[in-house]
C-alpha cells in the first residue's frame, strides 16, 4: 500500500489499460494535503473497496 502515493504508480500495465491516467492523482493529493499541514490515509479491503481519508486542520 505505501507505493500508491509514488508518482506514476499504477496497479495495472498501461498497455492493457482501457482507461487513461498517468498515476499522478494520489501523489498530487498527498503533496497538496501535506503542504496544508494535513494528513491522508488509505484503507482498503480486498473485494470490498477502498477509502481515502483526508484530514485538514482549520484555523
Amino acid at each position: 500500500m505505501p507505493v500508491i502515493f509514488q508518482r506514476f504508480y499504477r496497479v495495472d500495465d498501461s498497455r492493457t489499460r482501457s482507461q487513461g491516467g498517468t498515476g499522478l492523482g494520489l501523489s498530487l493529493c498527498k503533496w497538496i494535503v501535506e503542504a496544508q499541514k494535513g494528513s491522508i490515509e488509505v484503507r482498503s479491503k480486498p473485494h470490498q473497496g477502498t477509502t481515502v481519508i483526508v484530514n485538514l486542520l482549520t484555523s
